[in-house]
């Protein structure tokens, strides 16, 4: 049984933000077993309009602390509808916006690198948008919310590294930021 639970990622730097989210993780009650008797969560984390992000334990790739980043109301890739986005999906999405919002994408550069360095960002309609694989259009501000997630999840996943630091040199070299 999956066990849903809403979850609010608390303001500070990138050490408190992970520290709170792993301390969230722990509290999960362990599994007996694979299949149905694993244990599963979903934790809703956002919403911003008809979309909310959830974050998905465990994840198939089994390593710890990792989640996937799930946007409810959007699917990518139309040979296989899923709703996690890879980085190259965040990096389509984001570079299309560019293209057709040029006037504007200045702002969302600024909002993502906001997000990168942990300050307070109010995501409000920007009017921004970009198109998945079937032509329909949604808000630039879904996919913004999305990297913040797959932010933390590389931090709680690579923090001995360079954590969000990876993803990030990737919108850089992308000229997204």
């Amino acid at each position: 049984m999956t066990k849903k639970i809403s979850y609010i990622l608390p303001l500070g730097d990138r050490v408190t933000m992970r520290k709170n989210l792993i301390e969230t993780f722990l509290q999960e009650e362990p599994g007996t077993g694979i299949e149905n008797n694993a244990s599963r969560y979903i934790y809703n984390v956002e919403q911003f309009g008809k979309y909310g992000i959830f974050l998905k334990r465990p994840t198939q790739l089994n390593k710890g602390f990792d989640f996937t980043v799930n946007i409810d109301g959007l699917f990518f890739k139309k040979s296989r509808r899923y709703s996690n986005p890879s980085h190259q999906d965040i990096i389509d999405a984001l570079t299309d916006c560019k293209f057709n919002y040029s006037q504007i994408y200045l702002s969302i550069a600024q909002k993502l690198q906001q997000i990168y360095y942990c300050e307070p960002v109010s995501l409000v309609p920007s009017g921004a948008t970009f198109f998945d694989y079937a032509g329909n259009e949604h808000p630039i501000e879904i996919i913004l919310l999305a990297v913040k997630w797959l932010f933390m999840e590389q931090d709680c996943a690579y923090w001995n590294y360079s954590g969000r630091a990876m993803f990030y040199d990737v919108l850089q070299k992308n000229s997204l930021v």
